[in-house]
């Protein structure tokens, strides 16, 4: 298929939904043959994101095809020319960047017995942290796993326009942090964020109180919050750590400091 070799930057919404397609062999006329594209997250336990296509009646498309903003093909399919909805798998937790559909600007292929257009098509999500919260904070967190071992929670919001998947936080300098679509016991942690969602993001076995410490102290840690869009957020949280029985409790000391490229900002 030609037209998937190289993709054209033609303007489109900013909400995913594409208009005013440009017709790749005629370019100052207009196409129709797309109806609508919608984005639908799919939650629980494998977080995805489906497109969800409708072409016009007569459009007779025999292909879809969708090029991400690395340059890469997402997904390819044939279909009857007398078709006129399709769906198909854009994202997944585990996707490698160059296999999902990107931030930014992406384009839709529609070819055809006599269509052959490019469409872009840009996907909106911004994952923020809110809060840093400690063990004790909230009643959202499931079970621990392991004795001893207790959660923190981020609070995230995400305020674009599409679906976000939290994948981990990575921490620089030693705990130990696991990803956000493992489980525990029973639990399974719904890591994907709809657009204006609010959500408490458990994070398994961040700091281990499997040790006694003789003595109160403290420590910085230095972590960054990953997702499948949106840009990485650093950040940096001081633990206190306090004797308590054949164990050393943890608590939260201060605000979390997002780290910026050049500065710091304290929420």
């Amino acid at each position: 298929m030609a037209t998937f070799a190289g993709c054209s930057s033609i303007g489109g919404s900013s909400n995913g939904t594409a208009s005013g397609p440009t017709a790749t062999k005629s370019p100052s006329s207009q196409s129709d043959a797309l109806k609508s594209l919608t984005f639908e997250p799919k939650p629980k336990t494998s977080p995805r994101v489906m497109a969800h296509v409708e072409l016009a009646a007569d459009s007779r498309i025999t292909q879809i095809g969708l090029i991400n903003g690395m340059g890469n093909e997402v997904h390819r399919a044939f279909i009857s020319a007398r078709e006129t909805v399709a769906s198909f798998l854009v994202a997944r937790i585990g996707d490698d960047p160059s296999e999902r559909i990107t931030r930014g600007e992406n384009t839709l292929v529609l070819v055809g017995e006599e269509t052959d257009v490019e469409i872009p098509v840009t996907y909106s999500a911004s994952l923020e942290l809110q809060e840093v919260i400690g063990p004790d904070e909230s009643d959202g967190f499931p079970p621990s796993h392991r004795r001893n071992r207790r959660h923190i929670g981020l609070i995230v919001e995400n305020t674009g326009q599409h679906a976000d998947i939290a994948q981990k936080v990575v921490s620089e300098d030693g705990p130990h942090t696991e990803a956000f679509d493992k489980t525990t016991l029973e639990y399974d942690l719904d890591s994907m964020i709809k657009p204006g969602e609010r959500k408490l993001l458990p994070v398994r076995n961040y700091l281990a109180e499997l040790f006694d410490c003789s003595e109160s102290y403290t420590r910085e840690a230095s972590m960054t919050l990953q997702s499948a869009f949106s840009e990485q957020v650093p950040f940096t949280q001081t633990f206190s750590y306090n004797p308590a029985e054949n164990s050393c409790s943890l608590s939260l000391k201060g605000n979390y400091t997002v780290v910026e490229q050049t500065e710091t900002k304290t929420p």
